[in-house]
C-alpha cells in the first residue's frame, strides 16, 4: 500500500513539473512572439506612405507588396505604446458605380464591433484611413480632380504615384497608383461605418473584337496611421498599422472598345469626310 502511495505521489509530481514547465515555455513564447512584434511608424515629414517606392508604380508594379515593411521601425519607433487598442476593420466591400467610361470605386467599410471604443479612440488619438489602390492597366485617377475632393474637405489629402499622363491611350501607358488620407472623426462615421468613393476614368483601350475590354482590381491596401493629440513636437511620428483586411471582392470593369472589323469602314468614312470638308472650305474661299 505504501509502495502505490509512494508511485502515486511519484506521478503527481512528474505531472505537476510538466504542466509547470508548460506554462512557463507557453508564457516565455508569448513574451517573445510581443516583444518581437514590430511596431511601424512613420516621420511626421513624410506626408505619403508611397513616396518610399513610388519608382515600382510601372507596368511591372506587383498585384502585392509588403508596404508596411517599407516604413521606419526599429530604434526609431521605441517608446511607442503597443498597449493601445486601436480599432480593427471587421467588414470591407467594394463595388464600381456608375456606366461608360467614369466610375466610382465605392469602398463600404466598419471599424470593430462597439462604436463606444472607436469614439473613444478618436478622442485620444488623431487617426487617418490610409486606402492604396492599385489601379489595373488602362484606368487611371485625375489628379487635378482629387484635389478638388481635397479642397471640398472629402479627402484630407490624396497623390497619385506611376503614370500620370492622362492622354495617353492603354497601350502607351503604364499603372499607376492612388494614395488616399481620410480623417476619422466621430463626425464622419455612422455607426463605425464609413463609405469613401474614389473616382476613376478608362483610358482608350486597344481594339478588341467583341467591342468591350475587361479589367479588374485587385485588393487594396489599407492602413490606420495615428498619433496622440496632445504631442505638439515636430519631431513626432506617426504610428501606422496595418488593418490587414480579408480581400475585397473582385471588381470588374468592361470598357467600350473599337470593333477590329470596323477598321476599314471608319478609315474610309473619316477620310471621305476630310476630303469634303477640306474642298468645301476651299470652294468657299474662292466663291468669297
Amino acid at each position: 500500500m505504501a509502495v502505490v502511495g509512494g508511485l502515486c505521489l511519484l506521478v503527481a509530481a512528474v505531472a505537476a513539473a510538466w504542466i509547470s514547465t508548460a506554462s512557463a515555455t507557453s508564457l516565455l513564447s508569448e513574451k517573445t512572439g510581443r516583444s518581437q512584434k514590430p511596431i511601424n511608424c512613420m516621420p511626421c515629414s513624410r506626408t505619403y506612405i508611397g513616396d518610399a517606392y513610388a519608382d515600382a508604380f510601372t507596368d511591372q508594379l506587383a498585384e502585392h507588396r509588403g508596404l508596411v515593411g517599407m516604413s521606419d521601425s526599429g530604434e526609431l519607433c521605441k517608446g511607442l505604446t503597443d498597449d493601445v487598442e486601436v480599432p480593427t476593420l471587421s467588414e470591407l466591400h467594394r463595388q464600381l458605380v456608375g456606366e461608360g467610361s467614369h466610375r466610382r470605386l465605392v469602398y463600404s467599410m466598419k471599424f470593430g464591433a462597439c462604436q463606444d471604443a472607436m469614439i473613444n479612440f478618436l478622442g485620444g488619438y488623431d487617426a487617418h484611413l490610409v486606402i492604396i489602390e492599385k489601379l489595373p492597366n488602362g484606368v487611371f485617377a485625375d489628379p487635378f480632380e482629387l484635389q478638388h475632393f481635397v479642397e471640398r474637405k472629402v479627402f484630407l489629402d490624396v497623390a497619385v504615384f506611376g503614370d500620370t499622363n492622362l492622354e495617353l491611350p492603354s497601350v502607351l501607358s503604364n499603372r499607376s497608383a492612388v494614395e488616399i488620407h481620410f480623417d476619422l472623426r466621430p463626425s464622419t462615421l455612422s455607426n463605425s461605418n464609413l463609405v469613401v468613393d474614389l473616382p476613376l476614368h478608362a483610358r482608350y483601350p486597344p481594339l478588341n473584337a467583341s467591342g468591350y475590354t475587361t479589367v479588374e482590381f485587385g485588393s487594396p491596401d489599407l492602413f490606420l496611421r495615428y498619433r496622440k493629440k496632445e504631442i505638439h513636437s515636430s519631431s513626432y511620428l506617426w504610428v501606422l498599422k496595418n488593418l490587414e483586411a480579408a480581400p475585397a471582392e473582385k471588381a470588374a470593369w468592361r470598357i467600350p472598345c473599337g470593333n477590329e472589323a470596323h477598321i476599314g469602314f471608319v478609315s474610309s468614312i473619316t477620310f471621305l469626310s476630310a476630303v469634303v470638308c477640306s474642298m468645301s472650305i476651299v470652294l468657299a474661299t474662292l466663291i468669297f
